[in-house]
């Protein structure tokens, strides 16, 4: 590159800032248009709160039972019963849980989230009251008036509510120390910890009744062996194997955290998650800002074609 060519690139680089300087009230209108129009969306939008709880697998209590179950498991295998699975397992079993449409549905049924979940617009801090959109169900006649696409229908079905649900809910696991943070989004505060502490509750209810269930179903099958065999080593073989079932049986119909243990219970969070306004206004106002770049960008092109013609 020779000293012409840096030369003229100089002035060019020196006319383009000349040109920005020389045109800075359009770059402060786009750039101040842009961060109040997302200062007036961000005043409307309703605050979300996220509640969140730290959990730890409670697999370590159940080592004994772990070793035991080890060394049974292939005579197990060969009886045709199968053994419960390790704490590990069931916590990620528990984790695919609570992902499932099934498990939400359930969850959505037992404490009738339904209108919570599909109609409420925002929270009010005074009454501690959620505000339903009147649009979407009416709580004067507590019907829905929604207007849906199908295959959509008016009221929404479990589906489409767990699906709702699911988007509100956020799962993390430290592949390090395996904790669990579980954390729900919602308007109210309370009823955002309120969820958490209950999903929490129902999945350790949930996978504890299946082990339990499957127990007793092992005990009755083993029972039924042990009774038609005549060969004493084999009896024993079966009584062993009813032993461990016991054992599972009574673990999960003692141990309340019986697949996760609650190290950090959730609480209603004082300040909202949601929706960071500052940064909001700060974003639009960059972009304005490039806008108005754009803009006299322009405007120096068209003149100076319309200077050439």
């Amino acid at each position: 590159m020779n000293v012409k060519q840096i030369q003229q690139e100089d002035l060019s680089l020196y006319g383009l800032f000349s040109l920005f300087i020389s045109n800075w009230l359009t770059l402060v209108i786009a750039g101040f248009s842009f961060a109040i129009i997302a200062l007036l969306w961000a005043i409307n939008q309703p605050n979300i709160y996220k509640a969140e709880t730290l959990l730890m697998s409670a697999a370590d209590e159940q080592s004994s039972l772990g070793g035991l179950a080890g060394n049974l498991g292939g005579l197990a295998a060969m009886a045709g019963v199968n053994l419960p699975e390790s704490g590990s397992d069931n916590s990620k079993l528990a984790l695919e849980l609570i992902k499932s449409q099934s498990f939400l549905g359930e969850f959505i049924e037992k404490y009738d989230l339904k209108v919570l979940i599909m109609a409420a617009k925002d929270w009010n801090m005074e009454t501690n009251e959620i505000i339903i959109d009147e649009n979407i169900f009416n709580t004067s006649t507590n019907k829905w008036v929604r207007k849906a696409r199908a295959p959509r229908q008016v009221i929404p079905s479990i589906q489409e509510t767990a699906e709702v649900l699911f988007q509100l809910i956020a799962v993390e696991q430290d592949p390090k120390s395996k904790f669990v943070k579980v954390s729900i989004e919602f308007y109210s505060p309370h009823i955002a910890a309120k969820w958490t502490r209950d999903l929490v509750t129902m999945l350790n209810t949930k996978i504890r009744k299946m082990d339990r269930d499957e127990a007793t179903e092992s005990i009755n099958y083993l029972k039924k062996l042990a009774n038609e065999s005549n060969v004493n080593e084999l009896k024993r073989v079966f009584s062993s194997l009813m032993e461990e079932q016991l054992k599972s049986s009574m673990l999960a119909e003692v141990r309340k955290d019986y697949v996760f243990k609650v190290v950090d219970p959730a609480i209603a969070p004082e300040l909202k998650s949601k929706p960071q306004r500052a940064i909001i206004i700060i974003i639009a106002g960059f972009l304005g800002g490039i806008v108005g770049l754009i803009i006299i960008l322009f405007r120096a092109g068209k003149q100076s074609f319309a200077a050439k013609q």
